[in-house]
């Protein structure tokens, strides 16, 4: 049992009262001699007083807020353990290439952010971690069940935008998220971005050792603009020379791990890839959800309130005078 409040245990004993105070009600009479003795009158006058008492003690109880002990249950379910990596560039708060009906396209930010919600929503047997990265990473959530953390923080991490571009920082602080948690069925990470970095070598050995004790699988979701190079050109670049979307392309897949990259252009075709990896990632999947223990103030305050009917009741039997 935990309290959370025992500041109003101090409130207790306000419990007394009603053996402290006589009440002023009935019927005045200059000789008690001529009384006669009422013993059903006397046990009725403390039952009411022993039910006040347990008004009052009910109710500063339930200002306590008693709560019974977390449990931890365990789960099985079909999804992964999936750490969204997106990209918070000034970039991505411009519209996707072109139009619709004559007006402009959606901000990619905003299609990144319903559409990702939608994946999530369409997975509720999922862990999922959020890391954003501009020039350096940002933290969203741990890997978690808890579905409005992961809300939250795709909220915070497709919001406005800085300036650069800094994807091995966001991709290495993802892998981390993985340190703390146990293995259970797929492990994946989702990589969206409307740009490339240079990697050095430093932290491309770091990605490549990590990938590989982890048994992570990778996506790599590019949102491009229409004169943008594709990442699937079969044109040969001088040594020194390639792009750097291309450059990280080809350090992906040099990786010894299940890797697949995507272009999207609109947001048609960025739900398509979320779409693929939602029909790949789906395996048994094991997992401990705590469980908050009961809240007992609610039992408490119905308490209270059956407590004071029966006084209502009990307060309209009086015998009145003639």
């Amino acid at each position: 049992m935990t309290i959370l409040q025992p500041w109003a245990l101090l409130l207790l004993p306000l419990v007394a009262m009603p053996f402290l105070f006589k009440s002023h009600q009935g019927q005045m009479y200059s000789w008690l001699e001529i009384v006669p003795e009422d013993k059903v009158s006397d046990i009725t006058n403390f039952l009411i007083k022993v039910i006040t008492a347990l008004i009052l003690a009910s109710v500063v109880l339930a200002l306590a807020s008693p709560q019974g002990a977390n449990k931890k249950v365990q789960k099985v379910g079909k999804g992964a353990q999936t750490v969204l990596v997106i990209d918070r560039s000034v970039s991505m708060d411009q519209p996707f290439a072109g139009s619709i009906d004559g007006h402009a396209a959606e901000i990619k930010s905003a299609a990144a952010r319903r559409l990702i919600t939608n994946f999530i929503d369409s997975r509720p047997d999922d862990m999922m971690g959020v890391v954003g990265f501009t020039n350096s990473a940002l933290y969203g959530t741990k890997i978690t069940t808890n579905r409005d953390a992961i809300h939250s923080a795709i909220h915070a991490a497709t919001g406005p935008a800085l300036n650069q571009t800094n994807i091995g920082a966001g991709v290495t602080e993802a892998i981390t998220l993985f340190d703390n948690i146990q293995s259970s069925g797929s492990r994946a990470i989702i990589l969206l971005s409307d740009g490339a970095g240079k990697l050095s070598p430093r932290v491309k050995r770091k990605i490549s050792e990590q990938f590989a004790n982890k048994k992570l699988n990778l996506y790599w979701i590019v949102l491009r603009e229409p004169d943008d190079i594709s990442i699937f050109t079969k044109k040969i670049y001088a040594e020194g020379s390639a792009p750097d979307a291309i450059v990280l392309d080809q350090y992906f897949k040099s990786l010894k791990i299940k890797y697949k990259a995507f272009e999207a252009d609109d947001p048609t075709t960025l739900q398509s890839a979320l779409q693929y990896i939602d029909s790949k990632e789906k395996n048994t999947i094991q997992y401990s959800v705590n469980v908050s223990g009961r809240d007992y103030s609610r039992s408490l305050i119905v308490l209270a309130l059956v407590l004071s009917l029966f006084i209502l009741i009990i307060k309209n039997l009086r015998v009145h005078s003639w």
